[in-house]
């Protein structure tokens, strides 16, 4: 049963046992078991458009640029010259149109497992993906994402996991086999960014998935950003690299102005400071304070 049969003319998703966030809907425009997944998209009241997934939300129109652009800006501006760009998930094409904003990318390579979502993204979410898609540096691979990091060694300069929770579909893409899979995929100097979830809600996840990072890459960053819709609001990135990308803190305005880019929540201000950690946080990752503002 989807979420919709459960709560009619709502979206309801079930953040936790105990919480749960209500949208309500002015009409359905997909509503789909697709071979991976439950697929809804809805157009809500508040929110405009909303794409959820297993009763899980991905995206609303109105928050989606504070999930997007925390997710690629931070890795792409921290990296001298990103010209290959991979992006494992994200079939609603907002992490692709980002990250084809910055003129340095040369290929970018979206790889989806599930081609339903592409589908009805490029039919009913155009403000998202902008015809990201179509743009002639755009590569799309249907392809489940660790089987085809597996055979790619030395090919991209950063790496975005644009994913759902550690569970179904998304689940390979957390473990450490794949991260380690990551590191060879990328070329010197490269950067992997993913999402991590909620500190607040789901504090295992966010810990496990650093330790693991740790096995394969030598620099190893959490920051934090906000999105409404997400569960808590508070949502937890990690970046990690092959060299030490916060010493590239110095160069961001440079950098953003000469991309050209127009942001709605990132800027290199927000970016440095992301990395400041709350402290109930950094004892969550075994920080101190000193070590978690590097």
């Amino acid at each position: 049963m989807s979420a919709g049969d459960r709560c009619g003319d709502w979206l309801c998703e079930e953040q936790t046992e105990g919480v749960e966030l209500r949208l309500r809907v002015r009409r359905w425009l997909v509503r789909r078991r697709t071979p991976f997944q439950e697929l809804e998209l809805a157009e809500t009241e508040e929110l405009g458009r909303v794409l959820a997934l297993d009763g899980k939300i991905m995206l609303s129109e109105r928050d989606e640029p504070f999930y997007h652009e925390m997710l690629v800006h931070p890795a792409l501006l921290s990296h001298p010259s990103p010209e290959r760009v991979l992006v494992v998930g994200g079939g609603d094409g907002g992490t692709l149109r980002e990250v084809l904003r910055h003129p340095s990318v040369k290929q970018a390579v979206l790889v989806e497992i599930d081609q339903a979502v592409i589908e009805a993204s490029r039919k009913h979410l155009a403000s998202i993906h902008q015809g990201a898609f179509d743009d002639p540096r755009a590569k799309i691979v249907i392809a489940p994402g660790e089987e085809f990091m597996a055979r790619h060694h030395g090919a991209f300069d950063v790496i975005l996991i644009d994913s759902t929770d550690p569970v179904g579909p998304g689940e390979a893409l957390f473990t450490s086999g794949f991260f380690a899979a990551c590191r060879e995929a990328l070329r010197e100097g490269g950067l992997l960014a993913l999402q991590a979830g909620t500190p607040f809600y789901w504090p295992e996840e966010l810990a496990q998935v650093v330790e693991r990072l740790r096995h394969s890459f030598p620099y190893v960053g959490v920051y934090l950003g906000h999105v409404p819709t997400y569960p808590s609001g508070m949502w937890s990135y990690v970046l990690a690299g092959l060299f030490d990308f916060r010493r590239a803190d110095s160069e961001l305005e440079g950098r953003f102005a000469a991309c050209g880019l127009s942001t709605r929540y990132y800027t290199p201000a927000l970016h440095r400071a992301a990395f400041v950690l709350p402290r109930f946080v950094e004892e969550l990752l075994g920080l101190s304070p000193k070590a978690a503002s590097r």
